[in-house]
């Protein structure tokens, strides 16, 4: 009885693993997004200072 009680505790060790893994891999995969979504903010705001700093050197020369 004993080896089927341990067998059992076995599998709902896996079954639990195997659902924070499942939980940790969608934060990950939100994470991932979100970076993604702050990358994609930063270029633009890097475009802007850059065309900024374009225009100011343009108007220095006039």
């Amino acid at each position: 009885m004993s080896v089927i009680k341990d067998a059992i505790e076995a599998m709902k060790e896996v079954v639990l693993l195997s659902d924070k893994v499942e939980r940790a891999g969608k934060t990950l995969t939100d994470i991932s997004q979100e970076l993604r979504e702050h990358d994609r903010r930063l270029i633009v705001i890097e475009t802007t200072i850059d065309i900024a700093k374009h225009q100011r050197r343009l108007n220095e020369t006039k």
